[in-house]
């Protein structure tokens, strides 16, 4: 007996130990300096996952001339497109380049929602869409941590990353994301995506400020209701729709390197 007693000490001295330094090591791994390195692993591949639902939209004048570029993804198999409203607005045609450049036309628009500045238009696909994104339609923590899809200035598939800032009821408008996450024209209609790739928002406008930009919430979207389908400009009923070609020449921004 008395032989056993330094024996169970030096068990539970051992064991003491054992539980410090798995304690030690949950708090590397929960830092703030470990946390980030995870999840930049991980957003690669969550964007690869991303992107090919991503389209640009292109609107043309009577001309055929590209006057207006905006963001759009794909929400179902039927080729079901999500995007701003005033995107296609004013517009004599409109069309989606995917990510591969292949050229598709809107043909009708499904539902809309004027106060949410929200489009549900359909692209004829001749196989559908093999690539759609999750609508979510739970409203995000402020600090949460979100990608915005798009083509800012025409430059097709563009990311760029922040956070939810804060949760703001315009007047007439409804509720919006504040999110700085930076966007730009032709960001609009882009997803703004959480970190388990769900949409949680439609980037739709900016304004004066650093990284002060707003997004429409997914319930909106959400909350649109399919009605009887409507002709986009330039595709009369019964008409056949364009064959898919190859490239357009989206507006580019003008640079200038200093």
């Amino acid at each position: 007996m008395h032989n056993r007693k330094p024996e169970t000490e030096n068990r539970k001295w051992y064991k003491l130990r054992i539980g410090m330094a798995a304690a030690l090591l949950l708090l590397v791994l929960l830092s703030p300096g470990g946390r980030p390195a995870r999840a930049q692993e991980s957003l690669p591949t969550l964007v690869k996952q991303l992107i090919p639902a991503v389209v640009t939209v292109i609107g043309f004048n009577a001309q055929g001339k590209p006057i207006r570029v905006g963001s759009g993804f794909f929400v179902d198999p039927q080729g079901h497109l999500i995007t701003n409203l005033h995107v296609i607005k004013g517009v004599a045609r409109a069309e989606v380049k995917l990510t591969k450049g292949e050229i598709y036309p809107l043909t009708e628009m499904v539902a809309s929602d004027a106060k949410a500045d929200l489009a549900k238009l359909k692209v004829n696909l001749p196989e559908g869409a093999s690539h759609y994104l999750t609508v979510s339609g739970a409203r995000p923590e402020i600090g949460e941590r979100v990608v915005v899809l798009g083509s800012p200035l025409g430059l097709e598939q563009t990311v760029s990353e922040g956070l939810v800032s804060a949760i703001r009821t315009l007047k007439d408008r409804g509720e919006f994301l504040q999110i700085s996450a930076p966007i730009s024209p032709g960001s609009s209609g882009g997803p703004v995506v959480n970190m388990q790739g769900q949409v949680i928002g439609i980037a739709t406008f900016q304004v004066r400020g650093q990284n002060i930009n707003f997004a429409v919430p997914g319930y909106r979207v959400l909350a649109l209701r399919d009605g009887p389908p409507r002709p986009l400009p330039g595709q009369e009923p019964g008409g056949k729709a364009l064959p898919p070609r190859p490239g357009v020449n989206v507006p580019r921004p003008q640079m200038q390197v200093n």
